[in-house]
């Protein structure tokens, strides 16, 4: 019986969701997150086969069960943000085959000046990581483990901007 190999912008897309799905496994955290991100594991394997199993066609297509798991893996990160995958994480998933534009956080507007650089450091450090098409193409886990510690980083400091910005003595 004759195989037929995967599209090759979807083979990318599974070996993206096989990378963050790993990342999500190797997180530490509470029991109770640990229990989301092995959801959320699990949902970017049942992605990753799905986009494997993809005939190749003249066109390129998401399958229904993948936009459907990605959509699940979605919402479990934004109903619990302890996960520290951001809002639409899955269009790092997605990207090879919709050219969506990946994630970026909005200004967090801190009111301390320590706490405004990070940010600024961080930011340009996500959109380095966005801009470097050659590191994406050359070293995919490496440089989704970076985007993905970024993300980690930036949502921590999220949580810091949050409370600091709400001290009393940082109203204006």
């Amino acid at each position: 019986m004759p195989t037929t190999t995967p599209h090759a912008l979807h083979g990318e897309a599974a070996e993206r969701a096989r990378i963050i799905a790993a990342t999500a496994r190797s997180r530490y955290a509470d029991p109770t997150t640990m229990t989301v991100l092995l959801r959320i594991a699990g949902l970017l394997d049942i992605a990753a086969l799905a986009l494997d199993a993809e005939q190749p066609r003249p066109y390129i297509s998401v399958p229904t069960e993948v936009t459907e798991a990605l959509w699940k893996a979605d919402t479990l990160a934004e109903e619990h943000p302890q996960t520290r995958f951001p809002a639409d994480f899955t269009n790092y998933v997605l990207q090879p085959l919709t050219g969506r534009p990946l994630p970026f956080p909005d200004p967090m507007n801190p009111f301390s000046p320590p706490l405004a650089l990070r940010e600024l450091n961080l930011r340009n450090r996500l959109t380095q990581l966005h801009d470097d098409t050659a590191h994406q193409a050359e070293r995919l886990a490496g440089w989704l483990a970076q985007v993905l510690l970024t993300w980690r980083d930036l949502m921590r400091l999220a949580d810091e901007v949050r409370i600091d910005n709400a001290r009393p003595c940082n109203q204006h």
